[in-house]
């Protein structure tokens, strides 16, 4: 008898109830003919190692359900590995589901994982922690560290939007410094961006793509407060990538300071104290809908340092 296919979720994830919806998507997803196993998750890392055992039982699949830090963890449980894995919306953002095309309510994203066709990802690796959508550091880094995870599963984005408002109130605008591909560089926001969204819907690198096998390095260099807040409105509107205190970059390898660094990390917030940040060598294998394609690049951004 061939193994089933795990569904993992978080029932800690997002604004949805989560647990209410899985008997449903299971009825979805085993109309691809293998039956499904349900497991939820129970703390920081056990999404990793239910996924590492699925693998190593012969599972066909893997989905998970929850918010993009759930995917992420998913992930490092099964990266390398020919068994794809499927994204269900669950949490705030939702961004990794954005990107693969898929819709964002639950049970229309397993209808669609039903007919989805495995593609391969690249993954980033933040000293050997993967990742899949963007490393960051500046505002936004200090402003996620702030929010209470209460508060932002009460309200979501709206929860990280206050306090990104609070922090920027005070904010001094540090220079954060890096060495990207042997380049020192300096800036006061950057994004090492493996998926072109960020946030939700919004395009921060718009010409990543999770299959060149080059991360997009996006460089914030306004000192000011009033800067700040206008390269984050551009950025909601699409206006960023003529600004002249912002630029990208193709990179292969990023270095981080030794010195303490807040970042985020695919929405989770991080201390860092140095480290590289790189595509690991293995890709994911992800469900994504028959056709979707990566867009080639078209503009001068994105050029290699």
């Amino acid at each position: 008898m061939s193994p089933p296919a795990l569904l993992l979720y978080n029932p800690r994830a997002g604004r949805w109830a989560l647990a209410s919806l899985v008997d449903p998507i299971v009825a979805v997803l085993e109309q691809r003919g293998a039956a499904i196993a349900v497991r939820a998750t129970e703390g920081p890392g056990h999404a990793t190692e239910l996924a590492r055992r699925a693998v190593a039982a012969g599972a066909p699949a893997i989905y998970a359900f929850g918010g993009d830090g759930t995917l992420r963890e998913t992930c490092a449980g099964m990266l390398g590995t020919a068994v794809p894995l499927g994204a269900l919306p669950g949490g705030t953002t939702n961004v990794v589901v954005r990107a693969l095309g898929l819709p964002l309510r639950p049970l229309a994203a397993a209808r669609a994982l039903v007919d989805a066709e495995p593609r391969a990802l690249d993954v980033g690796l933040c000293n050997d922690e993967p990742f899949l959508m963007q490393l960051s550091a500046g505002l936004d880094a200090v402003a996620l560290a702030r929010v209470h995870r209460g508060w932002k599963r009460l309200l979501g984005r709206a929860a990280v939007g206050t306090a990104g408002l609070a922090t920027w109130v005070r904010y001094r605008c540090p220079q954060l410094e890096l060495t990207a591909d042997g380049h020192p560089l300096q800036a006061t926001f950057f994004g090492i961006c493996n998926l072109p969204l960020y946030g939700g819907p919004f395009r921060l690198a718009p010409e990543a793509r999770p299959d060149d096998g080059r991360l997009d390095l996006v460089l914030f260099r306004g000192e000011t407060r009033r800067a700040t807040l206008a390269f984050a409105l551009d950025v909601v509107r699409g206006r960023h990538v003529g600004r002249a205190d912002t630029s990208f970059f193709q990179v292969e390898e990023v270095r981080l300071p030794e010195r303490p660094l807040q970042a985020q990390l695919d929405g989770d917030a991080r201390l860092l104290r140095g480290g590289v940040v790189r595509l690991a060598d293995g890709r994911l294998q992800v469900l994504a809908p028959r056709g979707r394609q990566s867009p080639s690049r078209n503009s001068a951004s994105g050029t290699r340092i």
